[in-house]
């Protein structure tokens, strides 16, 4: 074998037609916009070539008549193009032919060009069925990710965009577009003034973001699977650049990521736990009956709300003054020139310029001074004394990765009188490893096991005196369906203990995972539900649309800071006497508090912001809700 026939030839020869074919490969390739232009100049090409030939043979017959001029010849060509019946009219055999042959090449390429674009039309559609197409909105709320909170957090956006003409939020996540509107839908009857706009992608990929316009919006809420997927999201965005005064809320666990997002991002970023949320609240309504009630109606958009108000002829005002110049709002306290926010203020602090009033009311439009209310003068009868301290045992039924999350807020907010019996399945939880979870500075823990049906746990408990009982939703190792039934049948069996005499009933509080139950926990007797999901998605939605609120919420679950109570109506001086609210708003001022409501004993009803000047009165076994 010689040297030239053992090496190959290091240039292919191909033939024309395999390159044409593979250009037309390469052109298909790149989707029919390029075949659709390839299409539509090669039908000109056939248009002039025939318009030409008409011109210079000067063919006759065309259409049965004479000759034609060269614009009435592209005329002419065109029509036989499109339709392929217009040669029928054609006399004479050269224009015959030539009119056979321009019409055979529009049949084949018109005819593919024509459904080529049909083609693009239904892929159009397909794209935005699948949800890639570019969001122009601007000045929207925008959802980037996708879990079982987001209808509850688009349900309190709809709520809150009520006022607006115009609103829109948008979503982004890694989801099938048609899936995330039929659930969004279906879980919301009307969106009222606002706009839903779905789109499917990677929330951390850079051109996803720029597909929903992410430095247009005025509020973003990241939603994760885990906390790396929201850091990734989260990072995404700060190079895009979002404006800095954007609200940012994101949903993080562990604490060592929300350490770090705090510092990359200072305090755009509002991080929401879902654990910490249910436990604050879960010790806080375990204090006293219908707590939770009232930070229900503080977080979510329907009612009463927390509103934030610069109002200039209140300068030089006391706070305590301030309180009965509105009407039909509630003060809670104010944010300072530097942004420093201060619940419950001394009433004797008078406001400067520049200070934002933050007050409860049922809409911003409702949020505005008025005349000076002139109540009447009662007196605070009895020593405000916080039950907290008392002796109590609490009896917490049940245990999840929640657990140690309720047992550090409940030594937050109780004394050492307290003490805490865990009841624990041993066959799901070994009792050691319950007790080395936690850590706890006032209040004592007993870790016991009982194992059975719910009545049977509460049967094993009922020959101890117990004041509260927490029923913790089983997490793990069941459906959130299966683990509410658990709940509610766990409730049911505490509430029908018989009561020791002239003892008091004993409060229950339940954690739910689906809102959907929260009624059923209400018809079993429970005196307070917190419902999971339900929760934090009312905090990241109020969160996302007034990012002060963080700071407020963080004081309101610091034992430290301004803390919710509800206090006897007795203690104000009310019960003798038809009177207003305003009058028991004065007897609270009296002694620095901020009286934002009252709970019936009789129903359990709380209200929350009533009108000051309606007719009130109050039972002795009645509450005051205040600020303290």
């Amino acid at each position: 074998m010689t040297e030239s026939q053992s090496k190959p030839d290091p240039v292919q020869r191909h033939t024309l037609s395999q390159r044409l074919g593979y250009r037309f490969d390469a052109a298909l390739s790149r989707g029919p916009s390029i075949v659709i232009g390839w299409l539509g100049l090669l039908t000109l090409i056939v248009i002039m070539i025939s318009a030409v030939i008409l011109t210079i043979t000067r063919l006759r017959g065309v259409g049965g008549g004479e000759r034609l001029p060269l614009g009435e010849a592209l005329w002419q060509s065109m029509l036989r193009v499109v339709d392929a019946g217009t040669f029928a009219g054609d006399s004479g055999w050269w224009s015959r032919i030539l009119g056979l042959l321009v019409t055979l090449a529009g049949i084949f390429i018109a005819g593919s060009l024509i459904g080529l674009i049909a083609s693009a039309v239904d892929q159009r559609i397909e794209a935005l069925r699948k949800g890639r197409s570019t969001v122009l909105e601007h000045g929207h709320t925008l959802i980037l990710g996708w879990s079982e909170r987001v209808p509850a957090i688009v349900s309190e956006l709809v709520l809150a965009n009520e006022s607006l003409k115009r609103a829109a939020i948008v979503v982004l996540a890694n989801e099938d577009k048609v899936m995330m509107e039929e659930t969004l839908r279906d879980a919301i009857d009307d969106f009222r003034t606002t706009k839903l706009v779905c789109r499917s992608g990677h929330t951390s990929g850079f051109a996803d973001l720029a597909l929903v316009n992410v430095t247009g919006a005025r509020s973003i809420v990241v939603i994760g699977g885990n906390d790396a997927s929201v850091v990734k999201t989260l990072l995404a965005m700060r190079h895009l650049g979002t404006h800095p005064d954007v609200p940012i809320v994101a949903e993080l666990v562990g604490q060592d990521a929300a350490t770090s997002v705090r510092a990359l991002f200072d305090q755009q970023v509002l991080i929401v736990n879902s654990d910490a949320v249910v436990a604050e609240l879960t010790a806080q309504a375990c204090r006293q009956r219908g707590l939770s009630q009232v930070f229900r109606e503080l977080l979510d958009f329907d009612g009463d709300e927390i509103y934030f108000e610069v109002f200039p002829e209140l300068v030089g005002t006391s706070f305590g003054a301030a309180h009965l110049m509105f009407e039909t709002s509630s003060l809670l306290g104010l944010v300072t020139p530097d942004r420093d926010v201060v619940l419950n203020p001394p009433s004797d602090r008078v406001l400067a310029v520049g200070d934002q009033l933050i007050g409860i009311a049922s809409d911003d439009s409702t949020f505005v001074v008025g005349q000076a209310i002139q109540p009447q003068e009662l007196e605070v009868k009895n020593r405000l004394v916080d039950d907290g301290n008392a002796d109590r045992r609490i009896i917490l039924v049940g245990w999840s990765q929640l657990g140690p999350r309720v047992v550090a807020e409940l030594d937050e907010f109780l004394g050492p009188e307290t003490t805490v019996e865990i009841i624990v399945d041993p066959a799901i939880h070994d009792p050691i490893e319950v007790r080395q979870s936690f850590e706890t500075q006032t209040i004592a823990i007993e870790v016991h096991t009982v194992s059975g049906r719910p009545e049977q746990i509460a049967q094993a408990v009922a020959s101890r005196t117990f004041h509260e009982v927490i029923v913790l939703g089983r997490r793990i190792g069941m459906s959130a369906e299966e683990a509410d039934a658990a709940t509610l049948l766990t409730l049911m069996s505490f509430n029908q203990l018989p009561q020791r005499d002239g003892a008091e009933r004993v409060r229950i509080v339940a954690e739910l995972l689906e809102q959907r139950h929260a009624p059923l926990a209400m018809a079993t007797g429970a005196d307070d539900f917190i419902v999971s999901d339900e929760l934090t998605s009312l905090m990241m939605a109020q969160l996302s649309e007034h990012g002060a609120l963080d700071r407020v919420f963080r004081i309101l679950f610091d034992r430290g800071g301004a803390t919710i109570q509800m206090f006897p109506a007795a203690s104000y001086g009310v019960t003798t006497r038809t009177g207003t609210f305003a009058d028991v708003v004065a007897a609270a001022t009296a002694i620095n508090q901020c009286a934002i409501g009252y709970r019936r004993h009789e129903d359990g009803e709380v209200v929350v912001n009533p009108a000051k000047n309606a007719p009130l009165r109050l039972d002795d076994l009645d509450a005051v809700v205040v600020l303290r």
